[in-house]
């Protein structure tokens, strides 16, 4: 993803030589990628001696607001989604599955773009790492305050997609601030992810939730390794009669949302899922 040049409308978080303004820090961002000892799959490096002092992190860079108008996303969700992913300026709301958000930011998170994470303070890194997120452009605001409209807000201004936690407690979103947060997307070209219940968000466009649960992987005899969960995702979307539903494996054998081919619509979550490829289905550049 190519990089624009700063301008008003990306530099809230930015400042004139494209580095991290005071902002940032007072917004309670953190870099999930500096949060040492917790990413996935890596053992714990043995201490060098020091040399000299480590590198500055690389600053947020400005976002791409004048290229493709839809954030990529993983090839199952693709389908039920309109437009097939992310539409910027759009509200995406996400029910009741931690392991779909991630699965739903993933793509895009590859491709280049910035995520930002508003609540959420018992999420796992190790697991945004393994669904597939880049940690290096991943911000945190695990505890964004009492005034958590006020943080999206700002951020909203430089990152391309920013989840909110709508279950904070003592914090309610009436109609105004979800209407002047919609706004803001818009302008902004940036897309707002609200996760909590059905219904927590009335303004969104998309609402997907993940429906039933069946782990494959053990033997008869209850031994083995919990490899891939099968469930069935459904899409509501403003504009659209019904609902759209897929069945994938989310988490897949690699850690990553993969389609299931085997499972016929309506079927019950039950019986072993297809095989999968070692690479999952991906749509979208690689960042």
């Amino acid at each position: 993803m190519t990089a624009a040049p700063v301008s008003s409308s990306v530099s809230s978080l930015l400042d004139g030589q494209g580095s991290p303004s005071r902002r940032w820090a007072d917004l309670g961002v953190v870099r999930a990628s500096e949060l040492k000892g917790r990413r996935a799959g890596r053992p714990p490096a043995p201490t060098p001696e020091p040399v000299e002092p480590p590198p500055e992190p690389e600053p947020p860079r400005p976002v791409d607001r004048e290229g493709s108008a839809v954030l990529p996303v993983a090839g199952p969700l693709a389908g039920v989604l309109p437009g097939g992913g992310l539409r910027r300026g759009s509200a995406v709301a996400v029910c009741g599955s931690t392991s779909l958000l991630l699965a739903l930011l993933a793509e895009a998170s590859r491709a280049g773009a910035w995520c930002a994470l508003v609540g959420l303070p018992d999420l796992g890194i190790q697991a945004a790492a393994e669904a597939g997120l880049d940690l290096s452009r991943t911000a945190l605001v695990p505890r964004p305050g009492p005034r958590p409209a006020a943080v999206v807000a700002a951020l909203v201004d430089g990152v391309d997609v920013v989840v909110l936690d709508t279950t904070l407690p003592g914090v309610r979103w009436p109609a105004g601030d979800r209407q002047r947060l919609g706004a803001r997307v818009r302008q902004r070209g940036a897309v707002l992810v609200p996760v909590g219940a059905p219904g927590t968000w009335p303004g969104a466009e998309v609402e997907l939730r993940a429906e039933g649960s069946a782990w494959a992987g053990l033997g008869g005899d209850g031994t083995g390794r919990l490899r891939s969960r099968r469930v069935r995702v459904r899409c509501a979307a403003r504009g659209r009669p019904g609902e759209q539903e897929v069945p994938v494996l989310l988490p897949g054998p690699a850690g990553e949302c993969a389609p299931d081919g085997e499972l016929p619509i309506g079927a019950p979550l039950t019986g072993p899922p297809r095989p999968v490829p070692d690479e999952p289905t991906r749509i979208g550049a690689v960042g």
